[in-house]
């Protein structure tokens, strides 16, 4: 196996695993804005809103575009301050010092902060949205 080949297989599996890291986050998130005891009705578009958007931009990313990476992590960091907003007043709301729908909002969370690991630091990633050259 070339050396470009190996990268490439590389960056994908890189990928692949920000997809599945970031299908457990949303069924965090899901599971949160289904949750009786949430009151913000606004977290059911918000979870189909990155649900629909993460694909789409892992998509993009797949499909060797570098915008698409800048955007995802772009979209992933304002989703995790905006579910973060969200969990710290139900969490004023409640009596217990974890409610059950925080803590799925903490799992969301995890996972969408451990999906920004190899989209900002994999140099795999880095190489295979380079700009392609005549050699490749």
């Amino acid at each position: 196996m070339s050396h470009t080949r190996k990268r490439k297989l590389v960056a994908r599996i890189w990928l692949c695993f920000t997809f599945i890291i970031l299908t457990g986050a949303h069924y965090f998130f899901y599971r949160f804005s289904a949750d009786p005891l949430n009151t913000f009705a606004l977290t059911r578009g918000l979870t189909f809103g990155c649900v629909l958007w993460t694909t789409v931009l892992l998509g993009v990313v797949w499909m060797r575009h570098a915008w698409g990476r800048y955007v995802l992590i772009t979209l992933i960091c304002l989703a995790i301050v905006v579910f973060g907003l969200v969990a710290l007043m139900l969490n004023n709301q409640s009596v217990d010092p974890i409610p059950g729908p925080v803590r799925m909002v903490i799992g969301g969370l995890v996972l969408y902060t451990a999906a920004l690991v190899p989209l900002g630091a994999s140099s795999a990633l880095r190489r295979y949205l380079a700009p392609r050259t005549a050699g490749e």
